[in-house]
């Protein structure tokens, strides 16, 4: 039987480009649920480029205006999965705190969770695909399709990046690598401090991740008058599709994300003077110090993988509470931050008024405070493993792939915190951990990056990123897809090897739970008798 395979295909349609070279080396049944607009809906529904069997689009399987959620469903559903549905509902941006344009109810965000679910479910039965290929799994909808899969023994290939900007890895989950349990068993030889720094620059191009972070968003949000100025022409001019058929939609009339628009600007021109005026550009490094940099609002390493610590104001009282006499505890604001219009005035002064912390500014430089405080601590952000190379331990709160580190402290209740922090202050960074984390890291990496792909995707064909809810034309697209060949062949090429591994490890699993034959009478042999 040939293998079932299922794309999500979204907006940023790497997946889908990636299955039109798939479906050219390897011999499967393909299907796909999609998530995107209804302007984009259009080229899905007549796309001749990728053979699907079928296909589901995800948001014709709830109704808007459903308000009677099933809850011993819902209860049943949880039990079954041992999924905490109001856990993933609760750090989704689009339920709560962070949409401006509609307040959900609590039973408006379980029958959507509700609808949901069944649809998954179904898809499951009728199905009962073999693999998963999906890009990373940032919002609510998708990472419970993820844990689905995982419950089911549907192998999961997601497309993620290890905090390391210029490359990707494919693995089941984002905070472990496939097959990996730990790093007692691989063998290299040690490496200096250097040495690695050198070794993560090459990975990285000499990139860093908050580099990266800001050169994307830089690129792909709508950042330059020209850019602005056709978003909002092209805006005026469309007519509102999706408000009663996307709950990320519900409330967004053209008046409201007018109105949003021109405020969020005004806030942010405000909190900038207000960060100019308050915040610490030259901090002093004489004593010594704890460094926490803040997580960018509304990321996956924070809302999925950190969810009971999205407070981030509280979570910094909580590590002052928790120093020893004699450092202080130094907090600096993420450049990307600024593609969110910044935090509010109120969060920042709230950090400003807590006693022994001081506020940095973004433009300071995050690898002079890795390099010189005492201990690094974060949600799950890709500061905490730069930091490593510098000789500094951390703790982190959330999962992350770097945390196989020796070095790495993981802190899942408050009260360990005061203790974890003296342990990790007294805890000297081993090189050769960090060889060996390296080499497995070397293993898994591709030469793909995801950011890259993207932002040259929405450049082509969105407003580079400005506006979503576009109509794609099939000829253009295949253009593009021409012109990526070798990238997407590659991409594909790693998918399918990936594949294979999966095939080779459950091969292995079987041949060691297969039981022994026991010996009946018909097989046992005859013992030949002895005469004295």
């Amino acid at each position: 039987m040939k293998d079932k395979v299922i794309f999500w295909c979204g907006f940023d349609f790497t997946q889908f480009c990636m299955a039109y070279s798939f479906q050219k080396k390897y011999d499967c049944e393909m299907y796909s649920i999609i998530d995107i607009t209804n302007s984009t809906k259009k080229f899905f529904e007549t796309q001749k480029l990728v053979n699907f069997k079928k296909i589901w689009f995800l948001h014709d399987q709830y109704e808007y205006g459903k308000t009677k959620p099933d809850i011993e469903y819902l209860k049943n559903f949880e039990k079954k999965y041992n999924i905490d549905l109001w856990k993933l509902a609760i750090n989704e941006r689009m339920f709560y705190g962070f949409f401006n344009y509609h307040k959900f109810t609590s039973n408006e965000i379980l029958s959507i969770m509700e609808q949901i679910c069944r649809f998954y479910e179904k898809f499951f039965e009728e199905v009962k695909p073999d693999y998963f290929i999906t890009k990373l799994t940032a919002f609510h909808h998708l990472e419970l399709f993820r844990r689905m899969c995982i419950f089911h023994g549907v192998k999961v290939l997601m497309l993620s990046s290890p905090k390391t900007p210029k490359r990707n890895i494919i693995s089941e989950s984002d905070t472990k690598f496939d097959f990996i349990d730990n790093l007692d068993h691989i063998d290299c030889p040690n490496k200096s401090f250097s040495g690695l720094r050198e070794e993560l620059q090459s990975i990285n191009e000499k990139t860093t991740t908050r580099e990266l972070a800001m050169n994307y968003w830089n690129k792909h949000a709508s950042s330059s008058k020209f850019n602005s100025l056709r978003v909002f022409l092209h805006y005026l001019i469309s007519p509102e599709k999706n408000l009663r058929t996307h709950y990320n939609y519900y409330g967004r009339t053209k008046i409201s994300v007018i109105k949003n628009t021109f405020e969020l600007l005004l806030r942010k021109k405000s909190r900038e003077s207000f960060m100019d005026r308050h915040f610490t550009k030259n901090p002093s490094m004489d004593t010594p110090y704890v460094y926490f940099p803040l997580g960018i609002v509304l990321e996956r390493h924070i809302l999925i993988d950190a969810p009971y610590y999205t407070n981030q104001v509280e979570l910094i009282r909580h590590i002052v509470k928790s120093l020893p006499v004699g450092y202080r505890l130094l907090v600096k604001e993420h450049p990307a931050q600024e593609s969110r219009e910044w935090r509010t005035i109120s969060e920042y002064k709230q950090i400003l008024d807590i006693p022994n912390v001081t506020l940095i500014h973004p433009s300071f430089s995050d690898q002079e405070l890795q390099k010189n405080c005492s201990l690094i601590i974060s949600t799950a952000g890709g500061s905490a493993f730069e930091a490593t190379f510098y000789e500094k331990p951390s703790i982190i709160f959330g999962d992350a792939i770097y945390s196989y580190l020796s070095s790495v402290n993981q802190v899942t209740s408050m009260e360990r915190l005061p203790e974890a922090i003296k342990t990790s202050l007294n805890t000297k960074v081993d090189s050769h951990n960090i060889a060996k984390y390296m080499k497995v890291l070397s293993s898994n990496l591709i030469d793909f990056s995801f950011a890259e792909f993207f932002t040259e995707f929405v450049g082509r064909f969105a407003f580079s990123g400005g506006y979503n809810d576009v109509e794609i034309n099939e000829s253009e697209l295949e253009s593009f897809l021409k012109e990526k060949t070798d990238s997407l062949e590659y991409l594909a090429m790693c998918h399918i090897e990936k594949i294979n591994q999966h095939k080779t490890q459950n091969l292995k699993k079987r041949r060691k739970s297969k039981p022994r034959m026991a010996m009946t009478k018909t097989t046992k042999k005859k013992i030949p008798k002895i005469n004295n």
